[in-house]
């Protein structure tokens, strides 16, 4: 999920969706902002990744909140699920976007920041952005879930 903008109603629909479906890990690409909607995540305690965005609020507090139930990237951020390599940045620079598309480093790339969901394949990298966890920008709230047994992408409105 990305770009959720203190959108309480819609993280949780996000987060409803992603227990239902039995989702193990919640990875957010940014543009979270307030230190307030950190707590809706605790339920993925020791399972919530999540990356610094452009539009920032109280980044200190976000921070060490999020840091008592998952892992803070101040910028781009790299971990290992099961065999999975991934990086996770909010995708304001292009250039650093595209770096790390081409390092073949990762087996997938998740990015935010254009509001727009994305999938695309660059050599043995999948790009993801699952649009905006928000809805307000473009009027079609969005969020993805990756399937790490099949490498399936399924884009879901909420």
């Amino acid at each position: 999920m990305s770009d959720s903008h203190d959108s309480i109603k819609n993280i949780k629909k996000a987060l409803s969706l992603f227990r239902s479906v039995g989702v193990e890990y919640v990875i957010h690409a940014g543009d979270l902002i307030s230190p307030f909607c950190v707590e809706l995540f605790s339920d993925f305690k020791d399972h919530f990744y999540i990356c610094n965005g452009n539009n920032i609020g109280d980044t200190k507090l976000v921070k060490e909140r999020v840091e008592k139930i998952g892992i803070f990237f101040d910028d781009v951020g790299e971990f290992i699920i099961g065999n999975k390599r991934f990086a996770l940045y909010h995708g304001t620079n292009k250039i650093i976007t595209d770096a790390l598309l081409n390092s073949n480093n990762y087996d997938y790339v998740i990015v935010g920041h254009t509001h727009k969901k994305m999938l695309k394949k660059y050599n043995n990298t999948l790009l993801i952005n699952p649009g905006e966890t928000f809805g307000d920008l473009f009027g079609v709230a969005t969020i993805a879930i990756l399937d790490l047994t099949t490498n399936k992408v399924e884009f879901h409105k909420i």
